[in-house]
Protein backbone atom coordinates (compact mmCIF):
# COMPACT_ATOMS: atom_id res chain seq x y z
CA UNK A 1 0.00 0.00 0.00
CA UNK A 2 1.06 3.78 -0.74
CA UNK A 3 1.50 6.36 1.74
CA UNK A 4 -0.55 9.84 1.23
CA UNK A 5 2.71 11.05 -1.03
CA UNK A 6 1.86 8.73 -3.15
CA UNK A 7 5.84 8.03 -3.77
CA UNK A 8 6.61 5.62 -0.76
CA UNK A 9 5.68 2.25 -0.23
CA UNK A 10 5.32 -0.10 2.47
CA UNK A 11 4.11 -3.94 2.87
CA UNK A 12 2.75 -5.02 6.02
CA UNK A 13 2.20 -8.40 7.43
CA UNK A 14 -1.07 -8.64 9.03
CA UNK A 15 -3.25 -11.67 10.60
CA UNK A 16 -4.86 -13.50 7.98
CA UNK A 17 -8.69 -12.73 9.54
CA UNK A 18 -7.92 -9.14 9.65
CA UNK A 19 -10.85 -7.30 7.95
CA UNK A 20 -8.92 -5.18 5.45
CA UNK A 21 -11.63 -4.79 2.90
CA UNK A 22 -14.43 -3.96 5.97
CA UNK A 23 -11.72 -1.25 7.22
CA UNK A 24 -11.38 0.58 4.07
CA UNK A 25 -15.32 0.68 3.21
CA UNK A 26 -15.84 1.81 6.67
CA UNK A 27 -13.31 4.63 6.20
CA UNK A 28 -15.39 6.10 3.53
CA UNK A 29 -18.30 5.86 5.68
CA UNK A 30 -17.09 7.99 8.70
CA UNK A 31 -15.32 10.08 6.52
CA UNK A 32 -19.01 10.89 5.02
CA UNK A 33 -20.68 11.11 8.56
CA UNK A 34 -18.28 13.84 9.71
CA UNK A 35 -18.27 12.83 13.34
CA UNK A 36 -14.64 13.82 14.56
CA UNK A 37 -12.33 16.54 14.66
CA UNK A 38 -8.29 16.48 14.36
CA UNK A 39 -6.04 17.82 16.45
CA UNK A 40 -3.44 17.71 13.50
CA UNK A 41 -3.48 18.15 10.33
CA UNK A 42 -4.60 15.00 8.24
CA UNK A 43 -2.89 13.52 5.70
CA UNK A 44 -4.06 14.69 2.09
CA UNK A 45 -5.01 11.19 2.00
CA UNK A 46 -7.88 11.93 3.64
CA UNK A 47 -8.39 11.55 7.63
CA UNK A 48 -10.12 8.11 7.78
CA UNK A 49 -8.08 6.42 5.40
CA UNK A 50 -6.48 3.54 6.80
CA UNK A 51 -3.09 3.76 4.92
CA UNK A 52 -2.62 7.19 6.46
CA UNK A 53 -3.43 5.46 10.13
CA UNK A 54 -0.09 2.55 8.86
CA UNK A 55 1.77 5.06 8.05
CA UNK A 56 1.64 6.93 11.20
CA UNK A 57 1.95 3.97 13.40
CA UNK A 58 4.52 1.67 11.23
CA UNK A 59 6.33 3.85 10.37
CA UNK A 60 6.43 7.50 12.29
CA UNK A 61 5.66 5.21 15.68
CA UNK A 62 2.71 7.94 16.35
CA UNK A 63 -0.07 7.27 18.35
CA UNK A 64 -3.65 8.11 18.25
CA UNK A 65 -6.34 9.13 20.86
CA UNK A 66 -9.73 8.81 20.22
CA UNK A 67 -11.82 11.56 22.84
CA UNK A 68 -15.14 10.65 22.74
CA UNK A 69 -18.21 12.98 23.69
CA UNK A 70 -20.53 11.59 26.58
CA UNK A 71 -23.20 10.88 24.01
CA UNK A 72 -21.07 9.24 21.37
CA UNK A 73 -19.72 7.13 24.64
CA UNK A 74 -23.03 5.88 25.50
CA UNK A 75 -24.16 4.84 22.07
CA UNK A 76 -20.77 2.78 22.39
CA UNK A 77 -22.26 1.12 25.23
CA UNK A 78 -25.64 0.31 24.47
CA UNK A 79 -23.82 -1.73 21.79
CA UNK A 80 -22.62 -4.05 24.47
CA UNK A 81 -25.99 -3.92 26.37
CA UNK A 82 -27.67 -5.60 22.81
CA UNK A 83 -29.34 -1.69 21.66
CA UNK A 84 -30.48 -2.38 17.74
CA UNK A 85 -29.71 0.10 15.36
CA UNK A 86 -32.80 0.95 13.92
CA UNK A 87 -33.61 2.72 17.42
CA UNK A 88 -31.35 5.43 17.27
CA UNK A 89 -29.00 5.21 13.84
CA UNK A 90 -26.17 7.15 15.73
CA UNK A 91 -25.57 3.83 17.49
CA UNK A 92 -24.21 2.47 13.75
CA UNK A 93 -22.12 5.37 13.38
CA UNK A 94 -20.50 4.84 17.16
CA UNK A 95 -20.06 1.02 16.31
CA UNK A 96 -18.13 2.52 13.01
CA UNK A 97 -15.86 4.56 15.52
CA UNK A 98 -15.46 1.50 18.10
CA UNK A 99 -14.51 -1.43 14.88
CA UNK A 100 -12.10 1.86 13.20
CA UNK A 101 -10.05 2.00 16.51
CA UNK A 102 -9.97 -2.02 17.08
CA UNK A 103 -8.40 -1.97 13.69
CA UNK A 104 -5.95 0.95 14.07
CA UNK A 105 -5.38 0.38 17.71
CA UNK A 106 -6.38 3.63 18.33
CA UNK A 107 -6.82 4.43 21.90
CA UNK A 108 -10.33 5.60 23.51
CA UNK A 109 -9.93 8.24 26.32
CA UNK A 110 -13.58 8.44 27.92
CA UNK A 111 -12.55 10.14 30.75
CA UNK A 112 -14.37 13.02 30.71
CA UNK A 113 -17.70 11.81 29.31
CA UNK A 114 -17.85 9.15 32.28
CA UNK A 115 -17.24 12.49 34.70
CA UNK A 116 -19.95 14.15 32.80
CA UNK A 117 -22.20 11.32 33.77
CA UNK A 118 -21.48 10.54 37.13
CA UNK A 119 -22.06 14.28 38.03
CA UNK A 120 -25.20 14.48 36.30
CA UNK A 121 -26.64 11.04 37.59
CA UNK A 122 -24.52 9.95 40.51
CA UNK A 123 -21.40 7.24 40.49
CA UNK A 124 -23.29 4.24 40.41
CA UNK A 125 -24.78 4.92 37.06
CA UNK A 126 -21.48 5.83 35.67
CA UNK A 127 -19.60 2.48 37.01
CA UNK A 128 -22.78 0.57 35.49
CA UNK A 129 -22.17 2.55 31.82
CA UNK A 130 -18.85 2.47 31.72
CA UNK A 131 -18.48 -1.42 32.24
CA UNK A 132 -20.52 -1.74 28.98
CA UNK A 133 -18.25 0.45 27.50
CA UNK A 134 -15.16 -1.55 28.64
CA UNK A 135 -17.49 -4.52 27.19
CA UNK A 136 -17.42 -3.10 24.00
CA UNK A 137 -14.42 -1.69 23.50
CA UNK A 138 -13.41 -5.38 24.12
CA UNK A 139 -15.93 -6.86 21.76
CA UNK A 140 -14.84 -9.26 18.63
CA UNK A 141 -14.01 -6.54 15.84
CA UNK A 142 -15.78 -8.64 13.38
CA UNK A 143 -19.08 -8.48 15.33
CA UNK A 144 -18.71 -4.48 15.84
CA UNK A 145 -17.48 -4.55 12.18
CA UNK A 146 -20.60 -6.03 11.18
CA UNK A 147 -23.04 -3.50 12.88
CA UNK A 148 -20.91 -0.51 11.42
CA UNK A 149 -21.47 -1.83 7.86
CA UNK A 150 -24.95 -2.45 8.30
CA UNK A 151 -24.53 -6.75 8.15
CA UNK A 152 -26.33 -6.81 11.60
CA UNK A 153 -28.62 -4.09 13.68
CA UNK A 154 -27.32 -5.80 16.82
CA UNK A 155 -24.03 -6.76 18.60
CA UNK A 156 -23.10 -10.40 18.44
CA UNK A 157 -22.90 -12.06 21.78
CA UNK A 158 -23.49 -8.67 23.82
CA UNK A 159 -22.19 -7.94 27.47
CA UNK A 160 -21.63 -8.90 30.16
CA UNK A 161 -20.34 -5.76 31.86
CA UNK A 162 -16.79 -5.79 32.47
CA UNK A 163 -15.86 -4.82 36.73
CA UNK A 164 -14.36 -1.43 36.49
CA UNK A 165 -12.73 0.36 39.49
CA UNK A 166 -15.33 2.51 41.79
CA UNK A 167 -13.53 5.92 41.39
CA UNK A 168 -15.07 9.22 42.47
CA UNK A 169 -16.00 10.47 38.85
CA UNK A 170 -19.24 12.65 40.61
CA UNK A 171 -16.34 14.81 42.04
CA UNK A 172 -16.60 18.23 40.27
CA UNK A 173 -13.82 19.05 38.22
CA UNK A 174 -11.74 21.93 38.73
CA UNK A 175 -11.60 22.59 34.80
CA UNK A 176 -15.70 22.00 35.12
CA UNK A 177 -16.71 24.51 37.69
CA UNK A 178 -13.90 27.24 36.11
CA UNK A 179 -15.88 26.96 32.82
CA UNK A 180 -19.22 26.72 34.52
CA UNK A 181 -18.92 29.61 36.02
CA UNK A 182 -18.50 31.23 32.51
CA UNK A 183 -21.13 30.03 31.16
CA UNK A 184 -23.53 31.29 33.58
CA UNK A 185 -21.78 34.59 32.97
CA UNK A 186 -22.65 33.99 28.86
CA UNK A 187 -26.17 33.25 30.51
CA UNK A 188 -26.11 36.46 32.58
CA UNK A 189 -25.02 38.77 29.38
CA UNK A 190 -27.60 37.18 27.02
CA UNK A 191 -30.32 38.77 29.61
CA UNK A 192 -29.03 42.15 29.68
CA UNK A 193 -29.81 44.51 26.97
CA UNK A 194 -26.56 44.53 25.02
CA UNK A 195 -25.17 44.92 21.49
CA UNK A 196 -23.80 41.42 20.02
CA UNK A 197 -20.51 42.97 20.43
CA UNK A 198 -21.14 44.41 23.74
CA UNK A 199 -21.89 41.18 25.21
CA UNK A 200 -18.88 39.67 23.93
CA UNK A 201 -16.01 42.67 25.14
CA UNK A 202 -17.85 42.57 28.44
CA UNK A 203 -17.20 38.64 28.89
CA UNK A 204 -13.45 39.31 27.56
CA UNK A 205 -13.16 41.68 30.03
CA UNK A 206 -14.63 40.29 32.79
CA UNK A 207 -12.29 37.45 32.25
CA UNK A 208 -9.58 39.60 32.36
CA UNK A 209 -10.57 41.65 35.17
CA UNK A 210 -12.63 39.78 37.89
CA UNK A 211 -12.42 35.94 36.87
CA UNK A 212 -10.09 33.93 34.25
CA UNK A 213 -9.04 33.92 30.30
CA UNK A 214 -10.85 30.87 29.45
CA UNK A 215 -10.05 30.05 25.32
CA UNK A 216 -12.40 27.46 24.60
CA UNK A 217 -15.22 30.12 26.21
CA UNK A 218 -14.29 33.02 24.75
CA UNK A 219 -14.01 31.14 21.41
CA UNK A 220 -17.61 29.76 22.34
CA UNK A 221 -18.92 33.25 23.07
CA UNK A 222 -17.57 34.93 20.22
CA UNK A 223 -19.51 32.80 17.82
CA UNK A 224 -22.96 32.28 20.24
CA UNK A 225 -23.38 35.64 20.51
CA UNK A 226 -22.98 36.37 16.64
CA UNK A 227 -25.97 38.27 14.92
CA UNK A 228 -25.09 36.58 11.67
CA UNK A 229 -27.06 33.25 11.94
CA UNK A 230 -24.86 31.86 14.81
CA UNK A 231 -25.28 27.74 15.56
CA UNK A 232 -26.35 28.64 18.82
CA UNK A 233 -29.74 26.77 19.87
CA UNK A 234 -28.67 23.83 21.33
CA UNK A 235 -25.36 25.83 23.80
CA UNK A 236 -28.23 26.59 26.73
CA UNK A 237 -30.86 24.17 26.61
CA UNK A 238 -34.05 25.42 28.05
CA UNK A 239 -32.36 29.45 28.31
CA UNK A 240 -35.95 31.06 28.67
CA UNK A 241 -37.62 28.53 30.59
CA UNK A 242 -40.04 29.62 33.54
CA UNK A 243 -38.72 26.96 35.61
CA UNK A 244 -35.39 28.28 36.03
CA UNK A 245 -33.81 25.26 37.54
CA UNK A 246 -34.12 24.04 33.63
CA UNK A 247 -32.13 26.76 32.98
CA UNK A 248 -29.09 26.12 34.84
CA UNK A 249 -29.29 22.81 34.29
CA UNK A 250 -28.61 24.18 30.33
CA UNK A 251 -25.85 26.16 31.77
CA UNK A 252 -23.90 22.81 33.29
CA UNK A 253 -24.55 21.31 29.96
CA UNK A 254 -23.07 23.95 28.63
CA UNK A 255 -20.13 23.96 30.83
CA UNK A 256 -19.19 20.52 30.18
CA UNK A 257 -19.41 21.11 26.03
CA UNK A 258 -16.92 24.06 27.20
CA UNK A 259 -15.00 21.15 29.83
CA UNK A 260 -14.95 18.52 26.99
CA UNK A 261 -13.23 21.13 24.03
CA UNK A 262 -10.98 22.54 27.04
CA UNK A 263 -9.61 19.34 27.33
CA UNK A 264 -9.12 18.48 23.78
CA UNK A 265 -7.30 21.91 23.47
CA UNK A 266 -4.92 21.01 26.63
CA UNK A 267 -4.31 17.20 25.22
CA UNK A 268 -2.82 18.60 21.83
CA UNK A 269 -0.82 21.75 23.07
CA UNK A 270 0.50 19.27 25.36
CA UNK A 271 1.03 16.14 22.77
CA UNK A 272 4.66 18.48 22.11
CA UNK A 273 6.08 19.78 18.86
CA UNK A 274 6.23 16.61 17.04
CA UNK A 275 2.39 16.03 17.68
CA UNK A 276 2.54 13.24 19.40
CA UNK A 277 0.57 11.14 20.13
CA UNK A 278 -2.77 12.93 18.36
CA UNK A 279 -5.89 13.12 19.27
CA UNK A 280 -8.88 12.93 17.28
CA UNK A 281 -12.59 14.54 19.09
CA UNK A 282 -15.50 13.01 18.55
CA UNK A 283 -19.26 14.12 18.52
CA UNK A 284 -22.76 13.78 17.02
CA UNK A 285 -23.47 17.51 18.15
CA UNK A 286 -22.55 19.57 15.26
CA UNK A 287 -22.11 22.89 17.38
CA UNK A 288 -19.75 21.04 19.18
CA UNK A 289 -17.80 20.30 16.21
CA UNK A 290 -17.29 23.45 14.92
CA UNK A 291 -16.19 24.82 18.20
CA UNK A 292 -13.36 22.44 18.23
CA UNK A 293 -12.52 22.99 14.55
CA UNK A 294 -12.42 26.43 15.56
CA UNK A 295 -10.03 26.24 18.23
CA UNK A 296 -7.65 23.97 16.06
CA UNK A 297 -7.91 25.66 13.17
CA UNK A 298 -6.81 28.99 14.86
CA UNK A 299 -4.37 27.69 17.34
CA UNK A 300 -2.32 25.95 14.68
CA UNK A 301 -2.50 30.08 12.71
CA UNK A 302 -1.49 32.06 15.01
CA UNK A 303 1.24 33.23 12.81
CA UNK A 304 -1.49 34.14 10.26
CA UNK A 305 -2.93 37.20 11.48
CA UNK A 306 -6.22 37.13 9.98
CA UNK A 307 -6.77 33.47 11.23
CA UNK A 308 -9.38 34.32 13.79
CA UNK A 309 -10.89 37.04 12.22
CA UNK A 310 -11.43 35.14 8.89
CA UNK A 311 -12.93 32.70 10.88
CA UNK A 312 -15.25 34.60 12.82
CA UNK A 313 -16.56 37.04 9.72
CA UNK A 314 -18.85 33.91 8.73
CA UNK A 315 -21.13 35.52 11.89
CA UNK A 316 -19.91 38.41 12.27
CA UNK A 317 -19.21 41.99 10.73
CA UNK A 318 -15.91 42.39 9.55
CA UNK A 319 -15.15 45.58 11.92
CA UNK A 320 -16.81 43.05 14.40
CA UNK A 321 -14.92 40.40 14.12
CA UNK A 322 -11.04 41.31 13.79
CA UNK A 323 -12.14 44.08 17.02
CA UNK A 324 -12.85 40.56 18.89
CA UNK A 325 -10.08 38.74 17.51
CA UNK A 326 -7.76 41.55 18.65
CA UNK A 327 -9.13 41.23 21.80
CA UNK A 328 -8.66 37.99 22.36
CA UNK A 329 -5.12 37.92 20.71
CA UNK A 330 -4.31 40.51 23.20
CA UNK A 331 -4.97 38.03 26.14
CA UNK A 332 -3.39 35.63 24.51
CA UNK A 333 -0.49 37.53 24.35
CA UNK A 334 -0.52 38.66 27.91
CA UNK A 335 -1.42 34.63 29.22
CA UNK A 336 2.12 33.97 27.07
CA UNK A 337 4.69 36.76 28.05
CA UNK A 338 7.49 35.71 29.89
CA UNK A 339 6.25 37.78 33.18
CA UNK A 340 2.73 36.75 33.19
CA UNK A 341 1.70 35.04 36.38
CA UNK A 342 -1.31 33.23 37.14
CA UNK A 343 -4.01 34.97 39.13
CA UNK A 344 -4.43 33.03 42.64
CA UNK A 345 -7.95 33.11 44.57
CA UNK A 346 -8.60 35.91 47.13
CA UNK A 347 -10.66 33.59 49.32
CA UNK A 348 -10.57 29.78 49.98
CA UNK A 349 -14.18 29.75 48.82
CA UNK A 350 -13.85 32.08 46.15
CA UNK A 351 -15.24 29.13 43.15
CA UNK A 352 -18.17 28.76 45.43
CA UNK A 353 -19.13 32.08 45.60
CA UNK A 354 -18.82 32.38 42.10
CA UNK A 355 -21.05 29.74 40.84
CA UNK A 356 -23.70 30.76 43.84
CA UNK A 357 -23.46 34.26 42.50
CA UNK A 358 -24.50 33.01 38.75
CA UNK A 359 -26.78 30.49 39.57
CA UNK A 360 -28.86 33.63 41.75
CA UNK A 361 -28.59 35.91 38.64
CA UNK A 362 -30.07 33.64 36.55
CA UNK A 363 -32.57 31.90 38.97
CA UNK A 364 -33.87 35.83 39.36
CA UNK A 365 -35.05 36.40 36.03
CA UNK A 366 -37.98 34.45 36.96
CA UNK A 367 -39.28 37.49 39.36
CA UNK A 368 -39.19 39.77 35.99
CA UNK A 369 -43.10 40.43 35.17
CA UNK A 370 -44.12 39.52 32.32
CA UNK A 371 -45.19 42.27 29.60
Amino acid sequence: MQNANEDFSMLLKLPPDYPLADLYALSERLAAAEVCVPGYVPPPVGLFHPDGFFYDQHIERSKTILIPDRNVVSRMAQLARGRRVEADQQVRTAAGLLAFAQCLDIEIDPSVAFHELAHTVGNEAAWNELGWFRSADNARVHDVMDVALGRGDQLRAPGPPHEVQEHDLAKPLKRWNRNYIIALKVMELEMQDLMPIERVLRLLDWMRDDFMFGGPAAMLASVYFAPNSPPKRRVFKDKNSSNREAAIAGARNAAWDLTHLSEFVRKVNESGSDGRPRFLFASFDRHLRLMAKLLFDCATELSAADALPQALSSWWPETDARWIASTIDQHLERINAPDWRAKTSPRPDFINRMIEQGEQIVRAAIVKPKG
